[in-house]
């Protein structure tokens, strides 16, 4: 696909796990890029794992089964980013903790039966791995109350088909454009600064890592 000629590249490498279906790669691949291109942000995903040895190498996202974050008591992190690694940020992507999102979601919604589930599966990674790609542009462990970046999502919305609800904050867009108008996505995550969601007490910040989680389900 063509990208608009006033998109900003971010060169992304992702690594899946061969547990994840050729639906649920190509939905989640298609929902990063739906979100993304909101907000004049074009992914380019990276081929190979040698040109993560640029200076402004891609960001490495991994989606992997990681069943440990899926039986974490109450909460279940969909997704982390660690922006400090080296050689460079990379995110990881539970697809153990997307399927329970989903199967949260069928108990507790009447959801399409015609949607397969490995569809509602790529949505859900999708999002969460957009999110993530959030906290590496905006250089911010900080959440919104709203939109792509808040810290919990509830389990229907998240593996639902809308997805409008799954975009950047005003405030957030505005700062992000701006800086994003002479350089690259990848350039100006790490060297624009950091915005922050001022508004957020504190101790709800998280400087180092992020997580993504679904609120705690009803019982």
């Amino acid at each position: 696909m063509a990208r608009s000629s006033n998109a900003v590249p971010l060169h992304v490498l992702l690594t899946a796990s061969a547990s994840l279906t050729a639906m649920s790669r190509q939905v989640l691949i298609s929902e990063v890029e739906r979100i993304w291109r909101h907000e004049q942000v074009s992914i380019q995903w990276a081929q190979s794992a040698h040109t993560i040895e640029r200076p402004n190498g891609p960001l490495r996202v991994l989606v992997i089964s990681h069943p440990r974050a899926a039986r974490l008591p109450g909460k279940w992190p969909v997704a982390e980013l660690f922006p400090e690694a080296e050689p460079g940020a990379f995110a990881i992507a539970s697809i153990d903790s997307a399927a329970r999102v989903v199967d949260e979601a069928a108990r507790s919604a009447q959801l399409d039966a015609y949607t397969p589930r490995e569809y509602r599966l790529g949505l859900v990674l999708g999002r969460a791995v957009a999110h993530e790609i959030g906290h590496f542009l905006l250089a911010t462990g900080t959440h919104a109350d709203s939109g792509l970046m808040r810290a919990s999502i509830d389990a229907r919305e998240f593996a639902g088909a809308g997805g409008e609800t799954f975009r950047l904050d005003r405030n957030a867009s505005e700062w992000l454009r701006q800086r994003l108008v002479t350089q690259e996505a990848a350039v100006a995550g790490r060297h624009a600064g950091s915005f922050s969601y001022a508004d957020k007490p504190a101790n709800e910040r998280v400087a180092v890592q992020d997580r993504l989680l679904p609120p705690t389900p009803p019982r």
